[in-house]
């Protein structure tokens, strides 16, 4: 006996109401799944232009400080050391006495080192700025 069979394929719309429900169990899985981290931030309110009162001007200085053997001082990019600093740092308070001294020093430098630079320029009236770099690793 010979068993006959039709397969037909039925061209029709295709129902989407199941495919709505899936992407509705996704998202609702996603959504109970994810954490929200609200982090507080602080309000600042920054004065605006022409609101300072003997600010320091627009002109810097940079002073870096290497560490190594015998730690290297570099102001404006030049070798120096803290008796030529000292001089250089009295002429310029002398000529520009609200200019600003950015400090840029090495992370493995002794602080002493530092603390030797910062007292120049705050000896001389000078405005200090101490500038770090993050690397990003909390170290």
């Amino acid at each position: 006996m010979k068993v006959r069979t039709s397969v037909r394929i039925l061209r029709g719309p295709l129902d989407v109401a199941p495919l709505v429900d899936v992407i509705l169990l996704l998202l609702i899985f996603f959504l109970l799944t994810s954490s929200f981290v609200f982090q507080p931030g602080i309000v600042i309110d920054p004065p605006a232009a022409g609101q300072s009162k003997g600010g320091v001007t627009d002109t810097r200085y940079v002073i870096t400080a290497t560490a190594g053997l015998k730690p290297q001082i570099f102001f404006n990019d030049r070798v120096t050391d803290l008796a030529k600093l000292r001089v250089e740092l009295a002429r310029i308070a002398k000529s520009e006495p609200r200019a600003a001294v950015v400090i840029r020093a090495d992370r493995d430098l002794r602080h002493g080192v530092v603390a030797q630079i910062l007292d120049t320029v705050v000896q001389n009236g000078l405005s200090a700025v101490l500038a770090s770099k993050s690397d990003g690793t909390g170290k």
